[in-house]
């Protein structure tokens, strides 16, 4: 046995297939950790607003498929992307990005999405959430 681990090309392979393991053993881990605390969340447009201006969008939200109705404010379209903003009652907005939908968005109408948080990007007053499902109008 003492032979084996003077020899240096044996001593290197076997280091490098230990981390191997370990690396494999930590992503299954941490891959079993998101899928059993990923969830649906009910929230509105102004909690998300609110909980970007605290900086608790990402902590309270991490794993979430976000799933809000919101009442449009405004409705820019530019290439093949939409972007809605909605009305909130904080300081800071609600945004959502909408790509290749066919329904006709008009301001003042009330409609239900579904988001995945991680997709989220902060804005100097306010959130953009990127890939908004339309799930009712």
């Amino acid at each position: 046995m003492k032979k084996l681990f003077k020899n240096k090309p044996f001593v290197i392979t076997l280091t490098v297939l230990i981390l191997i393991f370990c690396g494999l053993v930590i992503a299954w881990q941490s891959a079993l950790y998101t899928l059993n605390h990923m969830s649906f969340k009910d929230v509105t447009p102004t909690q998300m607003a609110a909980a970007m201006r605290q900086d608790e969008f990402w902590s309270s939200n991490r794993f979430n498929t976000l799933v809000f109705e919101g009442k449009v404010q405004s409705v820019n379209s530019s290439n093949s992307k939409t972007t809605l903003d909605f009305v909130t009652s904080d300081s800071y907005g609600a945004s959502c990005e909408v790509s290749s939908s066919s329904i006709k968005f008009k301001a003042g109408q009330t409609y239900k999405f579904a988001v995945e948080t991680y997709q989220a990007e902060r804005q100097p007053h306010g959130v953009l959430l990127h890939n908004c499902e339309v799930l009712s109008n």
